[in-house]
């Protein structure tokens, strides 16, 4: 009994490499027929496949009966045809799908050895299924390991792949570089529109404290112009919104406009009907600014409070996700 045991061992363990030599060889049928595909040959690749499934079929059956003894499948030749249909299916389904997720990942196929190698494995897996109760749990187990392994890679690629494709739209939708789109918080106040200029206003969020449109907006504006001579220039100071029917104010000559520094980054800028905190970080600089009615302080706190927003936030903010 122990010398047949041991025989049925052998011949199970001959059996499955059989069966993954035969699979792992499928792989370069594959490769030749989709190369065939590209070629425009799309016939000849129908062709072959027709050709080609009955052939591994058959090859397997050859295996199986060489190895009989192998698994309770193939004792007898009626089993073991329907044994040799079941691996070959399934095995090529498990090829197929595996193909399929190393395209969905964009992996970089290289040498073509370990490729083939791994080829053989679906269909060593199948085959072990009939072999005996212990190898069918391992099948099973390794069976789902790799099924769940590649699902969830897959559900990680296609969320990456939204999320940059979300990304892309963002990008696309922005009029300046991305380290310029800055947002910040203004007590009472409320942004205009979403942020994809270098510059954005804010407005009161209580409309009923302002006499006409705009005259209390704040605008940060974001740059990397640094700042220069005794009028911290070179960019202008906000126009403040005139009154309905009146004209707007000039934009004032340098000699009517004082530059105060307030700390190692900051400089508080004021002409006669604009003002505006001015904040360098780095090679960045960002201004605050408003018609003399809004409060400096305001403007300070906003300047101070300002950073530049995430792509995550700009999504939210544009898409209103």
């Amino acid at each position: 009994m122990s010398d047949e045991r041991r025989t049925d061992n052998e011949s199970a363990v001959a059996q499955l490499i059989a069966v993954y030599l035969l699979g792992s060889a499928t792989l370069l049928i594959g490769a030749a027929l989709f190369a065939s595909v590209v070629a425009g040959g799309r016939p000849a690749a129908m062709l072959g496949i027709l050709v080609a499934l009955p052939g591994i079929i058959a090859l397997i059956f050859v295996a199986g009966t060489v190895t009989r003894h192998g698994s309770p499948a193939t004792v007898d030749p009626g089993p073991r045809l329907w044994w040799a249909v079941v691996v070959a299916l399934c095995g090529a389904a498990g090829l197929g799908g595996g193909a399929w997720v190393t395209v969905v990942l964009d992996m970089e196929y290289g040498d073509l050895v370990p490729w083939i190698l791994a080829a053989g494995l679906p269909y060593t897996l199948v085959a072990a299924l009939f072999v005996g109760r212990w190898t069918r749990v391992g099948a099973l187990i390794a069976i789902v390991a790799l099924t769940g392994g590649a699902g969830y890679l897959v559900d990680q690629r296609a969320e990456q792949d939204k999320a940059d494709s979300d990304h892309a739209r963002v990008m696309a939708m922005l009029t300046v570089p991305l380290d310029l789109i800055w947002t910040t918080d203004v007590p009472g106040y409320r942004r205009t529109a979403p942020p994809v200029t270098a510059s954005t206003s804010y407005e009161p969020a209580d409309q009923g404290t302002v006499k006409y449109w705009r005259e209390k907006d704040v605008v940060l504006t974001v740059s990397h112009t640094s700042v220069q001579s005794t009028d911290c220039g070179p960019d202008p100071l906000p126009a403040p919104a005139a009154p309905p029917n009146e004209p707007p104010p000039p934009q004032p000559r340098p000699e009517e406009i004082t530059c105060q520094t307030r700390g190692d980054s900051l400089r508080y800028r004021r002409g006669p009907a604009a003002h505006e905190y001015i904040r360098t970080i780095g090679d960045t600089v960002v201004r605050a600014g408003a018609g003399t009615v809004v409060d400096g302080a305001l403007l300070e706190q906003a300047v101070r409070a300002a950073r530049p927003m995430t792509l995550d936030e700009l999504e939210i903010e544009l898409f209103h996700r």
